[in-house]
């Protein structure tokens, strides 16, 4: 059991690591590529078919480590959503990084998939806040 910890640690501090050099070499391209990254594990994400948003974000996060929830639904097409838990901020805050960087792209890339290709709509996350216990973000279906 020791060294399974062992061995998530030391990968949250290599992706770490790949992370802050990918933006040092390349800047906000960093950004991009880890959005693009995001999008492509999605690839391999099957929640089976939704009928809303929050269907989705439920069956999500039922079979991912990601868990969102709808916190509160602006219209029909906007949605306050909070990220109880999420393998990028926990990666931030066992390896001492800022919050809301490129890594925080690979989670936006990956949910924005998610929905997207089950809703036929395109989605964007947008950052409000990123917390040490939950990040709440604006999520828009157009």
């Amino acid at each position: 059991m020791m060294q399974e910890v062992v061995n998530v640690k030391d990968r949250m501090l290599l992706l770490a690591i790949l992370t802050r050099s990918l933006e040092l070499f390349s800047g906000d391209w960093a950004k991009t590529i880890c959005y693009i990254a995001g999008r492509k594990m999605s690839e391999v994400m099957d929640v089976g078919e939704c009928e809303s948003v929050e269907d989705c974000l439920e069956k999500m996060s039922k079979v991912s480590p990601w868990w969102v929830d709808v916190f509160e639904r602006l219209s029909d097409n906007e949605y306050l959503v909070i990220f109880r838990s999420c393998p990028i901020r926990q990666t931030h805050y066992t390896v001492c990084t800022k919050q809301g960087g490129a890594l925080c792209q690979v989670t936006h890339g990956y949910i924005e998939s998610i929905i997207s290709s089950h809703l036929g709509r395109k989605v964007r996350l947008i950052l409000i806040h990123a917390g040490p216990n939950a990040c709440l973000k604006r999520l828009v279906v157009s």
